[in-house]
């Protein structure tokens, strides 16, 4: 029998991909539209931006991490009542488990705006050096930038699955659920380590990985309910 899966949360990725994209779409139309002239005041201006403390992401990333947390109790209960036509106490917070998830999407976000504004700030600064022409900086921006989207993606996709395998670890291990069984989403993406764990029983108390603790991972932890 094929037990629901928990599903990641869409809305948590497109918020999470928001949060991390919205001011590197800024930094780049800012300068692909200004003269070259202005580019260093304009760098100046962005550098202030992204270094600014005061600014906080903490409400908007507990909003994205909430849709998880529903998503994934969901999917547990659904699992649970598939099992046994009841369903299973989760009335346990894993506020913990919220707090490292927002502070550690902090800092990737501090990160990845980094990461951008130093690329930019290199390519004009050897520009400027070489005495290139704005149009060939302009150009060479908008390709290098699209590394630092790229890895926005990859942590808008990446952190939903993550956060929704811990929150399963955390409210089965709570409701006394000891062993899972490893159910992958069978498919071609599976990775090869993961297609032979599927369908095999293992204890939470085992050492990982578990479902969902890996990169990209979106396999399911069924629950054992003896």
């Amino acid at each position: 029998m094929k037990i629901p899966s928990i599903k990641s949360s869409a809305q948590a990725r497109l918020l999470l991909y928001k949060i991390l994209s919205s001011e590197l779409g800024q930094a780049e139309t800012k300068l692909l539209l200004a003269d070259p002239v202005l580019y260093e005041q304009i760098l100046a201006l962005l550098e202030q931006a992204i270094l600014d403390e005061s600014k906080s992401y903490t409400s908007q990333l507990e909003k994205t991490f909430s849709y998880i947390e529903k998503n994934t109790k969901e999917g547990l209960q659904k699992q649970v009542s598939s099992l046994t036509g009841q369903s299973l106490w989760l009335g346990v917070n894993a506020s913990f488990l919220l707090e490292s998830f927002v502070n550690e999407h902090t800092k990737l976000i501090k990160s990845v705006r980094r990461e951008h504004l130093d690329k930019i700030s290199l390519i004009i600064t050897r520009g400027v050096r070489e005495g290139r022409l704005g149009k060939d900086l302009a150009k060479e921006i908008k390709e290098a930038t699209n590394l630092s989207k790229r890895r926005s993606q990859l942590i808008a996709r990446a952190a939903p699955l993550q956060y929704s395998g811990a929150l399963t670890r955390h409210y089965q291990i709570a409701a006394g659920i000891k062993k899972y069984i490893w159910q992958t989403s069978g498919d071609e993406l599976v990775r090869e380590s993961h297609q032979k764990r599927n369908g095999k029983m293992f204890n939470w108390n085992d050492q990982g990985p578990y479902p969902r603790s890996e990169i990209n991972c979106r396999c399911d932890a069924v629950p054992v309910v003896e």
